[in-house]
């Protein structure tokens, strides 16, 4: 597992020392190479990431049945409004059709989801060359984390980052209906998607525009909500239920930033945490977006996912992924590098190696991979983007991505080094 990990970071980085430009069909051939690749073996690994393994499945067979995942799993295994489930049911349906195992079947969307972003990154980016572009889109193709999190665990984060970002590319043609529902779509996917809205919205120019993707963003996950009466069989009586379940987290703290300094480096189930932690996420998030509020749109959401990230109280791994994408569309973003190499070490840890430990030898190495985080949000601090404009959020021309595999010339004043 570690070996194309290996080698997409160092893809990444000897692309950035000797400035290749690779064509989008080379960067997405290599990314669907490294994130099929990682996927097989983590498939036929006897350990499998529990969500995925019982808490996806088990989604998917329960809104099968025509339940609401929401009130016949276990407290905590599901917490989504139904778009997810309705996507895991049709995955579990489709994989039991041809016969593909789950532990590959589960794996499919995140991963497809992840590979849209690589075309993405590039007609993005803020940077004037078509060069900067191809590279950063064959980096995002290569980053570790985003491997990880799309092909091995499974998660989510790359279906949500996909929409909120095509969100913002149709926002920057002006297609404000069609922004809403795709940013209405992420922030059905996860709520943290809400992140992502500000940089949409700074996009459209037009007072009504912004306030027709206010509309949507409300109303696609209403939709949602509203579905699963006649789909899933939930009385209407209960929806207010469901919204507040689907919103609910557990109260785990300890792995991550303050809160592990505050725990000593131990994993605690304590609400009190969330008491302290969201308040005080709630203020950080309202002062970047206000100490940002002048920056080109891009900036201001990597600003917002970075402060969340420097805060949280509770932390998932698979929240590592959030800033690759944006890191990366911006020419002038410091840091990038260094955030995607050591996060990405960071959360190797954690995936292939503390996964597979017993219980005690578990909490053992906890305490010090914990406190270990602090390094990687001083990088997240360090990659914080300036205040201002950096004359790169109209739209790019993405036409000059390059028939063939073109050498940077380092002398480029269009090339900004991250």
């Amino acid at each position: 597992m570690g070996l194309p990990l290996v080698a997409g970071l160092a893809l990444a980085l000897l692309a950035e020392r000797g400035r290749w430009a690779p064509p989008l069909a080379v960067a997405l051939a290599v990314g669907a190479a490294l994130r099929v690749t990682v996927m097989l073996i983590a498939a036929q690994d006897t350990f499998q990431p529990y969500d995925l393994d019982e808490d996806f499945r088990s989604t998917a067979d329960t809104v099968l049945d025509g339940r609401d995942p929401l009130f016949y799993l276990r407290e905590g295994g599901w917490h989504f409004l139904p778009m997810l489930a309705y996507l895991l049911a049709g995955v579990r349906y489709l994989s039991e059709l041809v016969g593909l195992p789950w532990e590959v079947a589960g794996r499919v969307v995140p991963v497809l989801a992840d590979l849209a972003l690589v075309p993405l990154v590039a007609k993005l980016s803020s940077d004037p060359s078509s060069r900067v572009r191809a590279l950063r889109s064959f980096q995002y193709a290569c980053a570790p984390v985003v491997l990880m999190v799309s092909a091995l665990h499974g998660q989510f984060a790359p279906i949500t980052l996909a929409l909120g970002a095509a969100a913002l590319l149709a926002a920057r043609g002006g297609r404000a209906h069609l922004a809403g529902v795709l940013i209405g779509m992420s922030v059905t996917s996860a709520s943290w998607s809400v992140l992502l809205l500000p940089g949409v919205l700074l996009t459209l120019p037009a007072l009504r525009q912004r306030i027709m993707v206010l509309v949507w963003t409300a109303a696609v996950p209403l939709a949602f909500l509203l579905s699963s009466v006649p789909l899933l069989g939930t009385p209407a009586g209960r929806l207010r239920e469901s919204l507040s379940a689907s919103m609910g987290t557990r109260p785990v703290a300890g792995d991550w930033g303050w809160s592990a300094v505050v725990t000593g480096g131990d994993q605690v189930v304590s609400p009190g945490y969330g008491t302290v932690g969201t308040p005080l996420l709630a203020v950080a998030l309202l002062a970047a977006a206000w100490w940002w509020r002048r920056a080109d749109p891009v900036s201001l959401t990597l600003a917002l996912l970075l402060v969340f990230l420097i805060v949280t109280y509770r932390f998932g791994t698979q929240y590592l992924a959030w800033p690759v994408p944006y890191l990366l569309m911006r020419s002038t973003s410091r840091g990038a590098l260094p955030v995607i190499a050591v996060s990405g070490v960071w959360a190797a840890f954690g995936y292939l190696y503390m996964s597979r430990l017993e219980p005690v030898a578990w909490r053992e190495a906890h305490v010090w991979w914990a406190l270990s985080s602090l390094l990687v949000i001083a990088l997240l601090v360090y990659a914080l983007p300036g205040r201002r404009r950096d004359g790169g959020d109209s739209p790019s021309d993405t036409s000059g991505q390059g028939r063939g595999w073109t050498v940077m010339s380092r002398n480029s004043t269009s090339a900004s080094s991250v």
